[in-house]
């Protein structure tokens, strides 16, 4: 489970210039929680549960990690794939980004106003992609199968999770 300390650091910088305040512990905690080929997409710093979170998002989910004031480790993550919905919305220094599951809804605060639209962007296209993977038909379905398919698709669609091309390629392609 545990990555090279150097890997996160390369990660880390190719990103460039994030906003880290009260966070910097949660960074370096980041290698003993990261899976493998795990690919770190962006990073930031926000008000989450009423604490300051390091925000990681990477190429398989949303991880938020809380070292504590002194000692012990709180991780939430959030899979994309479990991602319904995701908004932002900014005020004059900071924002904040609402992510929705099936389980409930994560918001996080103050996230520099800068970076909460470039995140959520980027959540959505990584949560778009984890769907579209998990609604691509892996074999020749039967004709009742198709219907159950083209019934998930259009609910991904009005979830907004699916754009209405992509709902029209995925249909071509089952009805084909």
């Amino acid at each position: 489970m545990a990555v090279d300390r150097r890997t996160v650091e390369v990660q880390l910088r190719a990103l460039g210039d994030f906003h880290q305040w009260g966070t910097k512990k949660e960074v370096r905690h980041l290698p003993a929680v990261l899976n493998r080929g795990e690919t770190i997409r962006a990073v930031t710093s926000g008000v989450y549960q009423g604490n300051t979170w390091l925000v990681t998002v990477t190429d398989q989910r949303i991880l938020f990690l809380d070292k504590g004031m002194f000692y012990g480790v709180t991780q939430v993550e959030l899979p994309l794939r479990q991602i319904d919905t995701i908004s932002y919305k900014t005020g004059l220094l900071y924002g904040e980004l609402r992510l929705a599951t099936g389980s409930g809804k994560s918001i996080v605060k103050k996230i520099r106003k800068g970076e909460v639209a470039k995140i959520s962007s980027l959540v959505s296209s990584l949560v778009r992609n984890a769907h579209s993977l998990t609604t691509q038909p892996k074999t020749p379905a039967a004709s009742g199968d198709i219907a159950s398919q083209l019934e998930r698709l259009a609910s991904l669609m009005e979830r907004g999770v699916l754009t209405k091309e992509e709902f029209a390629t995925q249909k071509a392609r089952l009805l084909a």
